[in-house]
């Protein structure tokens, strides 16, 4: 797997496929491998050149603890990096959950290196709505009962409490993209389960903003990523159309 060096940080990667580029950015607690569970790459490989990766803090990138390193436009900038390290000016990206928290923040900060923008089981408010959510979990993350919020599987250990901790401290700094989305203009897609808590926000958010949007039925947010076919087909289907 090729790593990407950016100042401290390291960022494990692979590309599959051939095409356009197409990043994908999982959500918090998986891994880029987590992608081909629910058939994601199966489906989106024929189409681009799809990139996965491990998030900062995540599978085998950097398992930092400093909380700025795991700020959601950091996280934007690694995207940025990603691409530039594999050539390409512009991009396709398709992000869940914390991945779509850092694919708003790209459609804000920096628009023109879009192609086109899927997010899933997120919208575009700010985290401090549910900040106390937030602070009793990196409170069980730093008490040492946590051991992980998964169980190693083989050569994959599970993720580091700590430096999950770390990314919910820095993801409470973000402050949405809602009024900053001007000069946005690439295809967007909203997707979210309907049992999501993030549903209506998610709803609300596209209806706002003109995108399109699937709304999944009897689908929480786990199955949204992991095992909803209705999810891969749809977003699948929104990148064969823009893509280009």
């Amino acid at each position: 797997m090729p790593i990407l060096k950016l100042d401290s940080l390291e960022v494990h990667y692979e590309t599959t496929g051939s095409g356009p580029l197409l990043i994908l950015h999982h959500g918090f607690g998986s891994w880029g491998s987590d992608w081909n569970r629910g058939g994601w790459l199966e489906s989106l490989e024929p189409h681009a050149t799809v990139m996965i990766f491990d998030a900062i803090g995540h599978g085998l990138s950097t398992r930092s603890h400093d909380p700025h390193d795991h700020t959601v436009e950091k996280r934007a900038a690694i995207v940025n990096a990603l691409a530039d390290e594999y050539g390409a000016k512009k991009y396709s990206y398709v992000g869940f959950s914390m991945g779509g928290r850092t694919g708003l923040e790209l459609a804000a900060s920096t628009p023109e290196r879009l192609n086109l923008l899927a997010v899933g089981g997120m919208h575009l408010l700010p985290p401090s709505a549910n900040s106390q959510r937030f602070i009793r979990h990196m409170r069980v993350l730093r008490s040492g009962r946590a051991k992980s919020v998964e169980k190693p599987d083989g050569a994959r250990p599970g993720n580091d409490p700590l430096a999950l901790a770390a990314s919910h401290e820095a993801l409470l700094w973000w402050q949405g993209a809602g009024d900053r989305l001007g000069g946005h203009t690439a295809p967007t897609m909203l997707f979210c389960g309907e049992e999501d808590a993030h549903f209506p926000h998610a709803k609300s958010s596209a209806e706002q903003r003109g995108f399109e949007f699937l709304g999944l039925p009897d689908t929480d947010h786990d199955s949204t990523f992991f095992s909803s076919k209705l999810a891969v087909d749809s977003v699948t289907d929104f990148v064969v159309r823009h893509i280009g």
